[in-house]
C-alpha cells in the first residue's frame, strides 16, 4: 500500500503521460486493490453517490484538474481514475471538513427542482387501434382474444402467449394481427414476444410485431433502440426492420440503436451472429462487433458502453457533450439548449440510471462544462 502523497505524484505522472512501465504497473495494481475493498458506511460517510461526487469535486480542485482537449483523451481517463481512487484514500481526512457541509447545502439549493430518472412506462396499441397504458394497468391478464393472451407479469414486463395456433376468422383465413409497444421519453419496457423472444425497449422507442409469427420469417419493425434475446428457431429467421435496414438472425443476443437524431444506426452483437443489410450491401457480425449504418455499412469493435442502458447505467466512453446530452434528454425527458461555442471535449464516465439528473450534472461539471437546470430545460454553456 502506498501513501497518499506518493499516489498523487504517481497519478500526476500517469496523467502527464510520463510514467514508465513500472510506475504504470504500480498505479494499475493500486487501483485494482482499491476496487471492491471499500465497504461504504452510510452512518459515517452519508449518501454514497452524493459524498463521492462532493469529494471528487474537492480533489478535482486540489489537483487543479482542467478539461483535457480531445486529442489527449487517454490521459483524461487516467486522471479521472486517479481522482476516483483518491476519493477513498481521502475520505477519512476530509469527510468532517466544514467545507463539505457547505457544499451539501449549496448543492441542495442549486437543485431544488431536480429531475427524477425515467422508469418502466409504455403504451400498448392493439390491432384495433385501442391503447393500454401499461404503467396504469394492474399486473395480470390484460386481454385474451383471437388465440392470443397478453399478460402484464410485473412492472416493466409484458408477455404474449399463443393459446390457439388454429385461430381463424369467419372466412377461414389465419388471423395475423399487429400490436405496437411504445415507450415515451423517460420510459423503458420489456416485452416477451409470442415466440419467446425477449425485447428490452429503451426510452423513446417503439416495436411493431405480429401477435403470432405464422410465416417462414419473424418480422418486427423498430424505431429508437432495443436489445433482443431471440428465441432460436432454425425454420424461421428473426428480422428487425429499421428505416430501410434489416438485421437478420436465427437466435442470438444483440442491440439495435436507430434514433433519428444519432449519426448512424448501430447494431451491436453480444453472441451468435447477425446479418446486417442496407440496400444491396450486407455484412455478417461476430460477437463484440458493431455495424454502423449510414451511407454504407462500417463494422467496428463495439464500445464497452453500447449495452450499458440495458444494464441500468448511463455510460459514455470518449463521448462529446452533445452525444451525452442526447442520452440525458431521452432518459430524463428534458430539453437541452446550448449557449455560446461549446469546446470540443471527450468524456468517459458512468452513473446509475436510477440517479436523479442533478447527480449526473455534478459529474459533468467536474470537467469544466457549465450546466444550468431550470424546470425541464438544461442549458449547456462553455
Amino acid at each position: 500500500m502506498i501513501d497518499k502523497q506518493t499516489f498523487v505524484e504517481l497519478a500526476d505522472k500517469v496523467a502527464g503521460g510520463i510514467a514508465n512501465e513500472q510506475e504504470l504497473s504500480l498505479y494499475s495494481n493500486y487501483i485494482n486493490q482499491f476496487k471492491g475493498n471499500l465497504e461504504w458506511n452510510a452512518d459515517f460517510m452519508g449518501n454514497e453517490a452524493e459524498t463521492k461526487i462532493e469529494l471528487l469535486t474537492k480533489i478535482h480542485t486540489a489537483l487543479t484538474v482542467k478539461a483535457i482537449p480531445f486529442y489527449q483523451k487517454a490521459t483524461f481517463k487516467y486522471l479521472i481514475a486517479a481522482c476516483i481512487a483518491l476519493v477513498v484514500t481521502a475520505i477519512g481526512a476530509v469527510f468532517y471538513n466544514s467545507n463539505l457541509n457547505s457544499l451539501k447545502s449549496k448543492s441542495k439549493i442549486a437543485f431544488e427542482n431536480d429531475v427524477a430518472p425515467g422508469g418502466n412506462n409504455a403504451v400498448l396499441t392493439l390491432a384495433d387501434g385501442s391503447q393500454v397504458l401499461l404503467n396504469d394497468t394492474d399486473n395480470g391478464k390484460i386481454i385474451e382474444e383471437k388465440g392470443i393472451s397478453i399478460t402484464k407479469a410485473k412492472d416493466g414486463q409484458l408477455i404474449y402467449r399463443v393459446i390457439d395456433r388454429e385461430a381463424k376468422d369467419i372466412s377461414n383465413k389465419e388471423i395475423v394481427a399487429y400490436n405496437t409497444i411504445t415507450t415515451p421519453r423517460g420510459g423503458q419496457y420489456q416485452v416477451i414476444l409470442p415466440d419467446g423472444t425477449q425485447v428490452w425497449l429503451n426510452a423513446s422507442s417503439s416495436l411493431k410485431f405480429p401477435t403470432y409469427f405464422s410465416a417462414n420469417q419473424r418480422n418486427v419493425i423498430l424505431t429508437g433502440e432495443a436489445y433482443f434475446e431471440v428465441s432460436k428457431d432454425k425454420t424461421k429467421s428473426f428480422i428487425v426492420n429499421v428505416d430501410g435496414m434489416s438485421v437478420e438472425v436465427l437466435g442470438t443476443h444483440f442491440d439495435v440503436m436507430a434514433y433519428k437524431d444519432e449519426e448512424s444506426i448501430n447494431t451491436t452483437l453480444l453472441e451468435g451472429s447477425v446479418k446486417v443489410t442496407k440496400n444491396n450491401e450486407s455484412r455478417i457480425l461476430k460477437p463484440g462487433q458493431q455495424a454502423k449504418v449510414k451511407d454504407g455499412i462500417q463494422v467496428v469493435q463495439a464500445a464497452a458502453d453500447a449495452l450499458a442502458w440495458k444494464n441500468g447505467l448511463t455510460s459514455f466512453i470518449d463521448a462529446d457533450i452533445r452525444t451525452i446530452m442526447r442520452q440525458v434528454a431521452r432518459w430524463y425527458d428534458v430539453e437541452v439548449k446550448y449557449e455560446g461555442e461549446i469546446p470540443r471535449r471527450l468524456f468517459t464516465g458512468e452513473i446509475s440510471r436510477k440517479a436523479n439528473l442533478s447527480e449526473l450534472i455534478k459529474i459533468i461539471k467536474l470537467s469544466n462544462i457549465q450546466l444550468k437546470l431550470e424546470g425541464n430545460v438544461i442549458t449547456v454553456m462553455p
